[in-house]
């Protein structure tokens, strides 16, 4: 007879439940995100402690319990999983250092000190070095989500694919490094241009994969 678990046992073995968004509130929180140069983990995290501070003392003493244990079990989890990658550094093409994990081929995670890793698929940048391939000459980067930066980068994966501009801001200096694309300011804006021979291999390359 198998010995039923006890709720503390199901709380840690039950998944994540992933929370649908509508378009509209996505594109809310990746505004918010431009705005206050922050990570939408931090901008929904802050947004969670609001509502559990206005909850009764009962309640948030409960909520509270159940997310230290949570909290323990993950950054455990993740304290492994970090020291088991290789964390690498780079800077934006304005000259900031970001630390990250993974690479072009695999995907990346965008680490910082206060917040969740940002996440790149691999398949997202795919779709960066397809619309910059695409490009015919240099082009806005446009790494803003408020507003869009009309016929940028940044609004073209936005509005086809969905991606947050944001990406652009840590995928575009590894292009760089590869030597897939270059990047350069002029007055007040920042532009990408496919370097010709390793962008036509790169899009080749993923359009067969």
């Amino acid at each position: 007879m198998v010995k039923p678990q006890s709720p503390a046992a199901e709380l840690r073995n039950q998944r994540p439940l992933s929370v649908p968004f509508t378009l509209a509130t996505k594109l809310k929180i990746e505004a918010l995100e431009t705005i206050l140069q922050q990570p939408a983990s931090t901008i929904l995290e802050t947004a969670v402690r609001a509502f559990i501070a206005a909850l009764p003392d009962a309640d948030r003493k409960l909520v509270e319990s159940l997310a230290s244990r949570a909290l323990e079990s993950v950054q455990q989890s993740s304290q492994a999983e970090t020291a088991a990658k290789r964390v690498r550094v780079c800077s934006t093409v304005s000259g900031s250092h970001f630390e990250y994990t993974g690479s072009l081929d695999e995907g990346i995670e965008v680490l910082f000190q206060k917040s969740r890793p940002l996440r790149i698929t691999r398949e997202s940048i795919g779709l960066i070095r397809q619309e910059i391939a695409q490009r015919k000459g240099p082009a806005l980067m446009g790494a803003i989500f408020s507003p869009l930066m009309p016929n940028s980068i940044g609004e073209a994966i936005q509005k086809k694919h969905r991606l947050t501009p944001i990406n652009l801001s840590y995928v575009i200096p590894l292009l760089r490094e590869r030597g897939v694309v270059r990047a350069f300011k002029e007055g007040r804006n920042w532009y990408v241009a496919a370097e010709r021979g390793a962008a036509e291999a790169g899009a080749q390359g993923e359009a067969g994969a």
